[in-house]
């Protein structure tokens, strides 16, 4: 086993941090490309499950199609057409940019279900009590319906975030200097680690995938859930 051709300084920044100053990459960019992508994918699913659940018709019928498209699409094709089209039509767009908005498009229909899951499983007994205390339906949505749903999907939702976080890695056919494209490029240069290298990538993403795993399992908790949604409910 060639370990210490892998674990040199120069290696071991570059999966970190790729080249910056010049550039960000490696675990850093993945990280960031992967939070920003569950930050967005979040709102987009909450937005479209609950109109998919609540809206009016010609609405419901519009977030089905979304939802039926983009789940029938492989998430690679759409980091393809997200990168190729834009110049197609005279439009710019970087790496970074093309493979966020696929990854938010893509799982954000895969949440949007999740969420109408959840949404369906409030009794309707909360609903109706909500209504006659005279909640208005943004208030009914936003302080009964959405909480409820959000706090039975968790599970659910979490698998869905690991899910976004792997498919990270398909950047690298672009060219996007994220964790996985790094250790192959450190693989070409060695040529005679390929199982320390990709082993190595390995641990990397079960590692970010458990500590998002245990950060998500946190809410799970229904007295700490409730603080979490007060806080942004003010």
């Amino acid at each position: 086993m060639n370990w210490e051709l892998v674990f040199t300084e120069n290696n071991i920044r570059r999966l970190l941090i790729g080249d910056w100053p010049k550039s960000l990459g490696g675990v850093a960019l993945t990280v960031e490309l992967s939070l920003i992508g569950i930050a967005l994918a979040t709102v987009l699913g909450l937005l479209v499950g609950y109109l998919r659940f609540a809206g009016p018709r010609p609405v419901r019928w519009i977030a089905g199609g979304y939802v039926e498209l983009l789940r029938n699409i492989p998430l690679l094709v759409l980091i393809f057409w997200a990168y190729f089209a834009p110049p197609y039509f005279g439009l710019e767009s970087t790496k970074f940019a093309s493979v966020l908005i696929a990854i938010v498009l893509f799982n954000a229909a895969y949440l949007a279900e999740i969420v109408r899951g959840g949404l369906l499983s409030v009794p309707v007994g909360q609903i109706e009590a909500a209504r006659a205390m005279g909640m208005s339906p943004l208030q009914l949505a936003l302080y009964v319906l959405l909480p409820i749903a959000v706090y039975n999907s968790i599970p659910a939702m979490t698998g869905r975030y690991i899910t976004l976080l792997k498919g990270t890695s398909l950047a690298f056919l672009i060219g996007l200097a994220e964790v996985t494209e790094i250790g192959r490029q450190i693989n070409n240069r060695l040529l005679t680690a390929p199982i320390e290298v990709y082993a190595t990538l390995l641990a990397i993403y079960f590692c970010l995938n458990r500590a998002l795993s245990a950060t998500t399992g946190l809410l799970e908790d229904r007295r700490r859930f409730n603080r979490f949604v007060c806080f942004f409910a003010r």
